[in-house]
C-alpha cells in the first residue's frame, strides 16, 4: 500500500491565547473540553483518536496528526519569584484524520512516530525553560519566544522525519527512524540515581 502521512504544528493567532490559556488551566481539563490528546508513554494512538476530515489540499495523503506543545504553570517560588513549567505534547484529534483505506497499522506506526517527536520536543522544551534564570523564567514575552522558536525547530524535525522516510512511503529509512526515536524515548524514561 502506497502511504503517505504527515503532522502539522498548530501555529496561528490563537497561538498566545492557547499557550497561556494552558499555562492557568489544568491540562487534562482543558484536553476533555477542547479534543486534545496529551501524550502519555503507556498509551499509543489509535485511529479512534483522529476524528477530522482531510481538507482537498490533503489529496497526496493518507493521514496526518496535528500536534502541538501546551504548558503549565508548575510552581511559581515564593521566595525568588522563578517559575518552573510542565510541558505536554498533545494531538488535536478534530485536526488529526486518515482515509479509509489507510487504517492500517503501518499508518498507524509513522503517525505515532510524529506523536514521539512532539513528546521529545515537549521535554526538551520543559528543560530549557526550567532551567532558565529567575528574572527569566517569569518575562511571559520571553517564554513565548522561547515556545515559538522551539515550535518552529520540531516543526523542521517533523519534516525530516517525513521528507527522509517519503511520508512513511520509504520501509528501510521508516525503520531506521523507529529506532532512532525508540532510543530517544528510552533514554527519556531511565531513571538516574543521585
Amino acid at each position: 500500500m502506497h502511504y503517505t502521512g504527515g503532522t502539522t504544528i498548530k501555529l496561528y493567532m490563537k497561538r498566545t491565547f492557547l499557550i497561556f490559556l494552558g499555562l492557568l488551566l489544568w491540562l487534562q481539563g482543558f484536553a476533555q473540553d477542547y479534543n486534545v490528546l496529551a501524550y502519555e508513554t503507556d498509551r499509543k494512538l489509535t485511529w479512534q483518536d483522529f476524528k477530522g476530515r482531510p481538507k482537498p489540499s490533503d489529496a497526496h495523503k493518507g493521514a496526518e496528526i496535528t500536534v502541538s506543545i501546551f504548558l503549565k504553570i508548575r510552581d511559581t517560588s515564593f521566595w525568588s519569584g522563578r517559575v518552573t513549567y510542565d510541558a505536554y505534547a498533545v494531538a488535536f484529534k478534530d485536526e488529526s484524520w486518515v482515509k479509509p483505506a489507510y487504517r492500517e497499522n503501518y499508518s498507524l506506526q509513522h503517525e505515532q512516530l510524529h506523536f514521539d517527536i512532539a513528546h521529545l520536543y515537549a521535554e526538551t522544551l520543559e528543560v530549557k525553560l526550567n532551567s532558565l534564570d529567575s528574572k527569566t523564567s517569569k518575562d511571559e514575552a520571553e517564554v513565548e519566544k522561547i515556545l515559538k522558536n522551539h515550535l518552529a525547530e520540531m516543526q523542521q524535525f517533523q519534516n525530516k522525519y517525513d521528507r527522509e522516510t517519503n511520508g512513511g512511503n520509504n520501509y528501510k529509512q521508516q525503520m531506521r527512524w523507529a529506532r532512532k526515536i525508540s532510543k530517544a524515548l528510552g533514554i527519556l524514561s531511565t531513571t538516574v540515581e543521585v
